[in-house]
């Protein structure tokens, strides 16, 4: 059975981006390309989370604050 025109275009499209990709991992700068979009990606993620984390602490400090407790001392 022979392949359709359209299905070997995008074989052969898919086999080009294998090839560049695979070319491209060999290649410094596309690491350090590849390391500051992950680094990007992950503050762009966490940064949100970031706003949650302090509201937590000022809360737990207030609550420190508040709370009536001893100090114990190490022997």
């Amino acid at each position: 059975m022979a392949q359709t025109p359209e299905k070997s275009s995008v074989a052969s499209t898919i086999h080009s981006l294998v090839d560049w990709a695979q070319a491209r991992l060999n290649e410094r700068a596309s690491w350090d390309g590849l390391t500051v979009i992950v680094i990007s990606l992950v503050v762009l993620v966490v940064s949100p989370l970031i706003v949650y984390a302090a509201w937590a602490g000022v809360l737990y400090g207030g609550w420190i604050l508040w709370k009536k407790g001893t100090l114990k001392r190490l022997p």
